[in-house]
């Protein structure tokens, strides 16, 4: 997990800020006309903390707007349009001062980030589509990093967005188990159909939570490798779904996950016949035994390794794409074909759709691409151009999740937009549970909504082979709320 605070990234060593870049794919949309496009000049729109200038050349209308700088300094532009709908954003900008990457808000609500390259005269960048409301709305430049400058915001006519496409349910592990390739089968019949409810846990204290609050329970819980063993097979027995992601701790010297806490050779890693490479098997080989229990007991697992490389702050991605990307190789390697581990689902997860491209270890060693996002509280956002950005990586040949999250995206939204996330996986403790980050109302509301796929709509049966036993509830159950459409 890996949550974007500036006080975290500064406790990660100064590292490089991560951002997202949203790159809208045209695949999406013809390219329109840019003169049907109505053109809203800055210089015209509210400023907090950002001034008006005319120091670089050849900018639009009587100025541009700079001075992005602090947490804060913000341009809001007043768009009115006669239908909702979905719009395509467009933005003129100057970088002199290299890449730089600042959010995007509609309507208050988190459309994404967006990475503006270096350039030193001013340059049209898309966007993507947006979402706007019948009658006025409000898009919003705010700074993330900051140091760069807005000429204008041009937003063009009204789109069709297109249905998801299907995927495939052919896995990358080879001879994969009956169980797996039927829970492969469940999620592409699902795809754009619903989202699955999930929930990572730090105990059984957040399913309680989830069940006293909406009747309901998520039908993915997400673990850590360090402590999932009985855990996940005790969810299983209930028919419910294992994700594990892996803390792994650096095979050598300090045995720390954090790349600030260990000296750990990653780049000497991936080299056969060195310490650290016959460290590494060591651990892959003794992860391996833990994970065989689950192939033993007909189990798949959604697993999660070598997250959020492309950050640096974990080891594994210290040593720059092509090392992180050996690792991935080595671990599938061996794990499928030396260990035989065919109840494996590899998820890949990316925090930063601006690098992951390059750190992406390719569709042939992936089933499921998804991105670990954590926006303000109470911000309930589909993310339609993160994923956007996601399904372009695997070519729109792969299911895509939300892999963590902090707001729960609103699975009213989820059906307008056309936003296909496969699940999501709410974070454990304060995420969940303060009452902030997700109210009790948007909560009752997602967990109870016919495009959620709660443990109880879940056809265990057919992916275990077996009848789950009954959950042990808390002794008191809720009152149900009325269904939300």
């Amino acid at each position: 997990m890996h949550v974007f605070t500036l006080t975290s990234l500064r406790k990660f060593g100064g590292i490089t800020l991560i951002l997202l870049c949203i790159a809208w794919s045209t695949a999406y949309a013809e390219f329109e006309d840019p003169a049907s496009y109505t053109v809203y000049e800055a210089e015209d729109a509210l400023r907090i903390g950002t001034i008006v200038s005319q120091e670089l050349p050849d900018y639009s209308g009587s100025g541009y707007v700079t001075g992005f700088e602090v947490a804060g300094d913000s341009l809001q532009f007043t768009i009115h349009v006669d239908q909702e709908g979905f719009y395509p954003l467009d933005i003129r900008y100057a970088a002199p001062s290299g890449d730089k990457t600042n959010n995007i808000e509609i309507n208050g609500s988190t459309a994404g980030e967006k990475m503006f390259p270096q350039s030193e005269v001013f340059t049209d960048i898309e966007f993507g589509q947006i979402y706007l409301d019948e009658g006025d709305n409000i898009v919003e430049i705010t700074t993330y990093w900051g140091y760069f400058d807005v000429d204008y915001i041009r937003i063009g006519p009204l789109q069709e967005r297109p249905a998801i496409a299907p995927v495939s349910n052919k896995l990358v592990s080879p001879q994969p188990s009956i169980e797996a390739q039927a829970l492969m089968n469940y999620l592409t019949s699902q795809y754009g159909k619903s989202i699955l409810a999930g929930q990572q846990r730090s105990s059984s204290n957040e399913a309680n939570y989830i069940y006293k609050q909406t009747g309901k329970l998520p039908a993915v819980a997400g673990f850590t490798a360090t402590d999932f063993g009985d855990n996940a097979i005790e969810w299983a027995k209930y028919g419910g779904l294992v994700s594990v992601e892996w803390h792994w701790s650096a095979p050598m010297n300090e045995r720390e996950f954090m790349t600030s806490n260990t000296s750990f050779d990653a780049a000497k890693a991936v080299q056969p016949g060195t310490p650290e490479h016959n460290a590494l098997l060591k651990d892959l080989d003794q992860m391996a035994q833990t994970l065989k229990r689950f192939k033993d007991a007909k189990i798949p697992i959604l697993w999660r390794p070598l997250h959020e490389a492309e950050g640096g702050w974990f080891w594994w991605g210290s040593k720059g794409p092509e090392i992180a990307k050996q690792l991935y190789a080595i671990m599938f390697e061996r794990f499928t074909t030396f260990h035989g581990l065919n109840n494996l689902i590899w998820v890949w997860t990316t925090s930063d759709t601006k690098y992951s491209k390059d750190w992406y270890p390719g569709n042939k060693y992936v089933d499921i691409l998804g991105i670990d996002r954590y926006i303000k509280a109470g911000d309930y956002s589909t993310l339609m151009s993160v994923y956007d950005t996601v399904v372009a990586m695997g070519d729109g040949k792969k299911l895509v999740a939300y892999t963590e999250n902090g707001p729960i995206p609103d699975p009213r939204q989820l059906k307008r937009n056309k936003v296909g996330w496969m699940y999501f996986n709410t974070w454990h403790e304060k995420f969940l549970m303060d009452g902030k980050i997700n109210s009790d109302y948007h909560l009752r509301m997602v967990y109870n909504h016919p495009y959620v796929i709660t443990l109880d709509k879940l056809p265990s049966e057919a992916i275990y082979g077996k009848r789950p036993l009954p959950y042990p509830f808390p002794p008191a159950t809720p009152a149900l709320p009325t269904p939300f459409k």
